[in-house]
C-alpha cells in the first residue's frame, strides 16, 4: 500500500479469489447474513419482475413506433424507436441481474455457502455496475442538452 493514499487498497489485500486458488467450502455464512438477504429477497424479485415487464413493453413499444414510422416515412422516428430497443436491452441487463440475484439468494438459503453469497453478491454488483453507468451517461448527456440550449438561446438572441 502506498502511504500517499491513506484510501488506497492494495490489489492483494482480499486475496485473489477468482482464479480457482480459493477454497471457501471451510467458510460457514452466518445466520443474520442469510437472513437479512432472505428479507431483501422478495423485494429485489419485484422490481427484478417489473423490470421484466418493462422491458417487455419497452420493446413492444419501440416495434409500434419503428412500424408506424415505417408506414409514415418518418426517419427520425425509427431512429427513435431504436433507442428504444437499445433502453429495453439495458433495462434487460439489469432485470437479469436482479432476478439473479434473488435466485442466488434462494440458493444461500438453502446452502448457506459462501460460494452462494459471493454468487449472489456478484449479481448485485452488476446491477449497480450497470445502474452506475447509466447515471453518468444520463448526467454526461443532461450537460451536454444544457449547453445545446443555452448555445441555441444565445444565437437566437442574436438574431
Amino acid at each position: 500500500m502506498s502511504s500517499d493514499n491513506p484510501f488506497e487498497v492494495s490489489g492483494d489485500s482480499y486475496g485473489d479469489r477468482s482464479g480457482g486458488d480459493y477454497d471457501s467450502s471451510g467458510v460457514e455464512v452466518s445466520g443474520l447474513s442469510i437472513q437479512l438477504l432472505a428479507e431483501t429477497r422478495p423485494w429485489v424479485s419485484l422490481i427484478g419482475v417489473l423490470m421484466w415487464v418493462g422491458t417487455v413493453l419497452m420493446v413492444l413499444g419501440s416495434l409500434f413506433v419503428i412500424a408506424a414510422a415505417l408506414f409514415t416515412g418518418e426517419t427520425g422516428m425509427i431512429l427513435m424507436g431504436f433507442l428504444y430497443v437499445l433502453i429495453a436491452v439495458v433495462y434487460g441487463i439489469m432485470a437479469k441481474s436482479l432476478t439473479g440475484y434473488a435466485s442466488k439468494i434462494n440458493s444461500l438459503i438453502a446452502t448457506e455457502r459462501l460460494v452462494d453469497l459471493e454468487e449472489a453478491l456478484r449479481s448485485q454488483k452488476t446491477f449497480w455496475k450497470t445502474v452506475g453507468i447509466i447515471t453518468v451517461i444520463y448526467l454526461v448527456c443532461l450537460i451536454l442538452m444544457i449547453i445545446g440550449m443555452m448555445l441555441f438561446g444565445a444565437m437566437l438572441g442574436n438574431m
